[in-house]
């Protein structure tokens, strides 16, 4: 079971208590969640619930399919920056990745640095076939950093059946293929 995730900059780990301040002050910045469709928290308390749940909950993403979303940790000062990784949609048959920084860290290549970084381990410790990104139409930061991540818009769609989004997917294939080109 591997849930440790690292970069050059980065290490990425699975949430704790201790991140509730910085998850309640992330998901409470309009513009931050501008485009994500989830709701602030209410409190540090919900956050901090939150967080426990998170990786205690026998049906959480971490203990029925090994992955989630992770912490994103500075190395050099251990500073939360926001977090990045993998969800399994088991009804629809598609795991995505998702990042979400706080605004004082963007346009740091974090997004991609982390990104990449679970693009690898989705493709070489999961063994999954495809992995998707799904991004709101006006999302533009985060369509460029799915693009950086070598995935390619696959379709338009209606998110939730009102909100415009885009389809980014990359597969197995194409991953490794990327890879061998870089050595």
């Amino acid at each position: 079971m591997s849930l440790y995730v690292e970069t050059d900059r980065l290490y990425l780990r699975p949430f704790e208590e201790k991140d509730a301040p910085y998850l309640f002050e992330l998901n409470n910045d309009e513009e931050v969640m501008r485009y994500t469709g989830d709701v602030p928290f209410k409190d540090i308390e919900a956050a901090k619930k939150f967080a426990v749940d998170y990786i205690t909950l026998p049906d959480s993403q971490l203990r029925l399919y090994n992955m989630g979303r992770l912490a994103v940790i500075r190395k050099e000062d251990e500073a939360f920056l926001g977090w990045s990784g993998l969800k399994k949609h088991q009804k629809y048959g598609f795991v995505d990745i998702g990042y979400r920084f706080m605004k004082k860290h963007w346009n740091k290549g974090y997004a991609t640095e982390s990104g990449i970084a679970v693009v690898k381990h989705a493709f070489e410790y999961h063994k999954i076939d495809a992995l998707v990104a799904q991004v709101h139409e006006l999302n533009y930061g985060s369509q460029v950093v799915a693009q950086k991540l070598g995935m390619h818009l696959d379709h338009r769609f209606l998110w939730e059946g009102r909100e415009p989004g885009r389809y980014y997917c990359i597969k197995k294939g194409t991953y490794f293929n990327l890879l061998n080109k870089k050595k």
